[in-house]
């Protein structure tokens, strides 16, 4: 029974960043024992790409396991990959409750736009905006399972992810040989992401779930780590040739950084895939019901819809995703997942995509 919990518990806070969203399909019903398993899962959808390698080793027979991740992500073309890296513990306290515990770490990334060409007739040199951040969390979840054998059970978990972000930025003219930086500054945003969760198993074969999520950021998360205007006054006085080209550049600059901070400030990093879809902005709330039924002990099927709330000015998104379970054997099984998202934005006409997830997991 505490391998059914240990599954539960994949629908926390904790257990479903680490996984990327691959154990949020409970085993229905006793399962044996597993000293530990590998698990790999990738997700694609336009310019974002995104792949989870995680293993879970068993420290103490059935009740303690250790859990190493690793997530890379990349959310635009333009910008430079992130690296996260996770280590925790699950802890089976008696055969109904499992404490969780997860510490991750971002690794410093920098992405570098362009944004003004050299200009030699001038004397201007180019110039260029870097931007950067990392990122240190703990994650922490307890997990309820009524662990029994009746036509109706239910399962409850309450999640906290607590994650430090250190925003840099800069602004560089380049020519031949030759760099200036005219602006640095680092700055630090706190995230804090409390989280319920619940699920209910009927007859052994449909399983229905809700999820939600607060985010409560220390600061705007829409200006930090964001360049100021006083900071932009010097691209637009000696770049832009009017002021409505200079404020094209400022306008097109920001809302890539939004985007590409938005993965990243919504603390999903290591939980996007074609169920939860991925935030354009960062996040207010979320809401997930999903309901799964059991075809065969060899497939099953779940149908799931999320609604997320950005920030106030950024709108909000629809996400309608359905997903494929296949046990080929007792220690494989492989998944299939897509997804359809509908972001929108006030002022703006909804923005629609697509995100498409395969995985498998081998249990040893």
């Amino acid at each position: 029974m505490r391998q059914g919990i240990r599954e539960v518990a994949r629908w926390t806070g904790v257990r479903r960043a680490a996984l990327a969203g691959a154990g949020a399909l409970a085993l229905l019903g006793a399962s044996e024992a597993r000293a530990g398993s590998v698990m790999a899962e990738g997700s694609a959808g336009g310019s974002l790409r995104t792949w989870t390698l995680l293993g879970d080793v068993e420290l103490r027979k059935d009740e303690t396991f250790l859990t190493l991740g690793y997530t890379g992500t990349r959310t635009q073309s333009e910008t430079a990959l992130s690296h996260q890296l996770s280590a925790g513990v699950d802890h089976a306290l008696n055969e109904h409750w499992l404490l969780s515990g997860l510490v991750n770490v971002g690794l410093p990334k920098k992405s570098t736009t362009p944004l003004a060409p050299e200009r030699p007739l001038l004397d201007l040199p180019a110039m260029s905006a870097r931007t950067g951040y990392r990122s240190g969390g703990l994650q922490l979840a307890a997990t309820y399972d009524s662990a029994g054998f009746s036509d109706v059970e239910y399962g409850l978990d309450a999640g906290l992810g607590l994650t430090l972000y250190g925003l840099d930025r800069e602004i560089f003219t380049h020519q031949t040989g030759h760099q200036e930086t005219l602006y640095r500054r680092e700055e630090p945003l706190f995230l804090a992401r409390p989280s319920l969760g619940a699920r209910l198993l009927l007859v052994d074969k449909w399983e229905l779930g809700v999820r939600g999520g607060l985010y409560l950021y220390s600061g705007d998360p829409l200006s930090s780590g964001q360049f100021t205007q006083a900071e932009l006054k010097e691209v637009m006085r000696r770049y832009a040739a009017n002021a409505a080209e200079g404020n094209l550049l400022v306008k097109t600059f920001t809302q890539r950084r939004i985007k590409e901070l938005a993965v990243d400030l919504s603390g999903r990093l290591l939980g996007v895939n074609a169920l939860t879809g991925f935030p354009s902005a960062p996040a207010l709330f979320d809401v997930k019901p999903s309901v799964t039924y059991r075809f065969s002990t060899w497939i099953r099927g779940q149908l799931s819809y999320a609604f997320t709330r950005y920030v106030p000015g950024q709108g909000y998104a629809h996400v309608l995703g359905t997903r494929w379970t296949f046990r080929l054997a007792d220690s494989f099984r492989f998944w299939a997942s897509l997804a359809l998202q509908s972001d929108h934005v006030q002022g703006e006409a909804p923005l629609r995509s697509g995100l498409a997830t395969l995985g498998s997991e081998l249990t040893f």
